[in-house]
C-alpha cells in the first residue's frame, strides 16, 4: 500500500474513532430502589442487555423494552435536568413488587445520532453501562461529553 493510501486510511480511522469516542458512561449515585441479586440474574441481565436496540433506548413511552426469564429492562420515561433531556432505563427483577432494580442507566438526548456507526456505538456503551451498573450498584449516566 502506498504512503498516500495509508495516510488516507489512517485519517479515516482516526476520524471514525474520534467521532465515536465522545459518548461516555459515567458512574454516579447508588441505584434508586436497588436490590442485591444473584448469578442467574446477572446472566439474564447480560442476555437482556444484549437485546437492547438503539430505537428503544430513546423511545418516548414507558414500558418493558426487553424481557428475560428473571430480568426485564424497562423504559421508565424521560426527564429534564439542567436543560438536558435524559432517558431512564432500569433493569428489574420479574415478579417482584416494590424494590426490584438491579441496574440503572440514564441516557442523555445529546447522545442521539443519525449516523448508523454512532448509533451502534451508543447502544454498546449503554449495554456496557447497564452491566457495570449491576456490578458496582451505581447509576450510570451516558452522554456526549462534547470532546
Amino acid at each position: 500500500m502506498n504512503q498516500n493510501k495509508l495516510l488516507l486510511l489512517l485519517i479515516v480511522l482516526l476520524s471514525i474513532s474520534y467521532s465515536l469516542a465522545v459518548v461516555v458512561p459515567i458512574p454516579g449515585e447508588n441505584i434508586p430502589n436497588g436490590v442485591n441479586s444473584n448469578n442467574k440474574n446477572k446472566k439474564d441481565l447480560k442476555s437482556a442487555a444484549e437485546d437492547l436496540n438503539y430505537a428503544n433506548i430513546f423511545r418516548d413511552r414507558q414500558g418493558t423494552i426487553v424481557k428475560g426469564e428473571s430480568v426485564r429492562i424497562d423504559m421508565q420515561g424521560s426527564y429534564t435536568r439542567d436543560g438536558q433531556r435524559w432517558f431512564n432505563l432500569q433493569a428489574q427483577l420479574n415478579g417482584i413488587k416494590g424494590k426490584s432494580t438491579i441496574a440503572h442507566v440514564n441516557v442523555a438526548q445529546n447522545a442521539m445520532s443519525n449516523n448508523l456507526a454512532e448509533q451502534a456505538h451508543v447502544t454498546n456503551v449503554v449495554i456496557a453501562a447497564m452491566l457495570n451498573s449491576y456490578i458496582i450498584g451505581k447509576t450510570y449516566h451516558v452522554l456526549d461529553n462534547g470532546l
